[in-house]
């Protein structure tokens, strides 16, 4: 029986017992010898693998674990207390670009198509939870454009999401079909080029008379999205809103742009229309956090604080997650969201080093560590050439999976999906913590980093990195009792399991 069905039957007997006048009690906690689900990745590197695996087993479910007052020593001990939690998990996820969905779309037959959705959004998959759609075009996307490319169409009579339905919106219909808990959010790179400026979308600054124009895009784009049957859960205010480069759509706005935008425009205008969609500030990296610091005090100040729901981050510098503990701590009230990390040659070179893959274990678990309720990579595929993009080809980013484009060479067969190594990781969290989990307290290394949480269900999952080249002998502690299992070196796993603590 699934644990759907399962839940459903306790649901009916509960409440068939209450109708009946009769008395319902919990089951005992469970005792010592709790079922743990073993989960394993490996990096490329021959280094020392798992007993039965190859060194590139990828997110591999291998022999089971038993909880037990006798465990006995470890090299290192990871103790679980469920009792003492932090941020509410909105989930995992990535972008589904122009340059995804038209290759989804068109390069994939409806059979393959249907097994990448399943293997991203699916319960058989990862169960990605989370999309951050562009509002209008990113820098990945066949040709720039908005939603209301009217020049001086100040009533946004013209504004229309037409360019998306050709195969954006259906996408992302398959993505919500797959997994209907998915949460959308919506970024935009640039407002469109007569509001600004400069009067173009590449770069520039929106200007000061179209400050209401634009709020009333944002309202219109959820509404048009609302109408297709795609809510829209949160908007970030500007994608990477210090960055303005000029080859692709941008915008900049500093502090005090965000400021009244938010506090004077968008969050009147939404609130005004009976628009919750939540309202957040800033959307670019971890060592400019005091940008975000600065706009929500100063609307907490100005008493509209509650337009502003929190913060999104990106990884493009040198600094970490800790910022974002920061901010936390400055603003206890308010979210934190990570939505955007891109993976490329850069940060996970394709030369069979384990670098790649430490590099994303030490930033998913860093991130969660940190007070984010979400962590979304960037496109959900590219080709084989890194497109298609407004950016050259062979631009060095790379997709959560590539999908063969024979547009870029002749002999080039259609409906082959790779997935990369974004792919198997961000799933040793997605696949086992579900929207609405929250993160507990757990410790964390120098070799061995780890990050617990609590699903709605009461299920318990700890994901561990050894980042040592050797393997190392583990202990998980839940209460009075615990496991040991040896992790490979350069290994993540994924530990999971139900009962209540004895």
């Amino acid at each position: 029986m699934s644990d759907w069905k399962k839940k459903t039957a306790a649901v009916a007997l509960v409440a068939a017992l209450v109708s009946a006048g009769g008395t319902y009690s919990a089951p005992p906690a469970k005792a010592a010898g709790e079922q743990v689900e073993v989960w394993i990745s490996t990096s490329d590197p021959n280094s020392e693998p798992a007993v039965g695996l190859s060194p590139s087993a990828r997110l591999s479910r291998i022999g089971d674990k038993s909880f037990s007052t006798s465990a006995g020593s470890a090299d290192f001990t990871i103790s679980v207390d469920e009792n003492t939690t932090f941020q509410q998990m909105d989930g995992f996820g990535v972008s589904m670009t122009d340059s995804s969905a038209w290759l989804m779309n068109y390069k994939l037959d409806a059979n393959k198509r249907a097994e990448v959705m399943e293997r991203l959004f699916g319960q058989s998959g990862i169960g990605l939870s989370v999309l951050r759609q562009p509002i209008g075009s990113s820098d990945f996307a066949w040709a720039a454009y908005t939603y209301a490319d009217t020049a001086n169409d100040t009533a946004l009579n013209q504004f229309t999401i037409g360019r998306d339905q050709a195969y954006i919106i259906p996408m992302v219909k398959q993505a919500i079909a797959k997994n209907p808990s998915i949460k959308v959010f919506g970024s935009p790179w640039s407002a469109p080029a007569w509001m600004k400026y400069s009067n173009t979308l590449n770069g520039g600054k929106l200007k000061a008379e179209h400050y209401g124009t634009y709020a009333n895009y944002f309202k219109k784009y959820i509404q048009a999205y609302q109408a297709q049957g795609i809510p829209i859960y949160a908007v970030t205010v500007q994608n990477e809103p210090l960055y303005e480069p000029t080859h692709y759509p941008s915008m900049g706005m500093n502090t005090q742009d965000e400021i009244g935008f938010i506090g004077d425009y968008l969050g009147p205008t939404l609130r005004g229309a009976g628009i919750n969609t939540k309202i957040i500030a800033f959307d670019h990296n971890f060592l400019d956090w005091n940008f975000p610091n600065t706009v929500i005090t100063s609307l907490k100040n100005a008493g509209k604080g509650g337009y502003v729901d929190g913060s999104a981050f990106h990884h493009y510098d040198s600094g970490d997650g800790s910022t974002m503990t920061q901010l936390r701590n400055n603003h206890p009230d308010k979210g934190i969201w990570f939505t955007e990390g891109g993976f490329g040659n850069w940060n996970d070179p394709q030369n069979g080093t384990s670098q790649g893959f430490d590099n994303m274990m030490n930033e998913f678990i860093n991130i969660t560590r940190n007070w984010s309720k979400t962590i979304v990579l960037w496109n959900a595929a590219l080709d084989q050439k890194d497109g298609p993009a407004l950016l050259a080809a062979n631009n060095s980013n790379k997709g959560m999976v590539t999908i063969r484009n024979s547009d870029n060479r002749n002999d080039a067969p259609e409906n082959v999906v790779t997935y990369n190594k974004q792919f198997y990781l961000l799933g040793h969290f997605s696949k086992f913590v579900v929207p609405g989990a929250y993160r507990v307290q757990s410790n964390t290394g120098s070799e061995i980093k780890s990050v617990a949480f609590r699903n709605p269900d009461g299920s318990k999952v700890v994901v561990a990195y050894n980042s040592s080249s050797a393997a190392r002998n583990v202990k998980v502690q839940w209460g009075s009792q615990s496991f040991n299992v040896s992790v490979p070196g350069k290994s993540a796993m994924t530990y999971k399991w139900y009962g209540n603590r004895s």
